[in-house]
């Protein structure tokens, strides 16, 4: 009787020990190129690193205001010539062309764009400037990238949250 209560509390710590542990696996993975392609909206944005960011006003992107990327959807296709376009109500609406990228850099991966309008693509490698967001968090369905900006001397975050469309 008493090997069986021993053994049963060890039944017990185990199954306590299991299932703690089991809690703590991370849901989201590393995306690769092909897990971007498609099309996305912007169902959010937000500021890291800035206390008060709801009285920043930045202009993203050096497009549009930050909130007008809200609801944005953005065409990403396997041959990087994409687009994304505008919609909001009170914005500067249209579609931007772009060719994006995406890399990985110390094994962190990145999505890269450089503004296309106006340019051929046959001139696209003469473009120099781009945006570059690196992706935190990506789950089948949708992903989280953020874009560094300089911020009385230091560095803030923009971040975007994007859904599967």
């Amino acid at each position: 009787m008493k090997q069986l209560l021993h053994f049963s509390t060890f039944a017990l710590i185990i199954s306590i020990f299991t299932i703690s542990c089991s809690g703590n696996k991370k849901t989201s993975k590393t995306p690769i190129r092909e897990d971007l392609r498609g099309k996305w909206e912007v169902v959010s944005t937000s500021i890291e690193g800035v206390s008060a960011s709801d009285k920043l006003i930045v202009t993203a992107l050096d497009d549009v205001d930050l909130a007008c990327f809200v609801g944005s959807q953005w065409n990403l296709p396997n041959n990087g010539y994409g687009s994304y376009n505008i919609t909001k109500q009170g914005c500067e609406n249209g579609s931007r062309a772009i060719l994006w990228s995406y890399r990985f850099k110390n094994n962190q991966p990145y999505f890269n764009f450089k503004f296309m309008d106006g340019v051929k693509k046959s001139q696209s490698k003469k473009v120099e400037e781009g945006y570059t967001f690196e992706v935190t968090d990506y789950d089948k369905g949708h992903f989280t990238a953020k874009s560094p900006l300089s911020f009385e001397g230091k560095t803030i975050y923009i971040v975007y949250n994007f859904r599967k469309l």
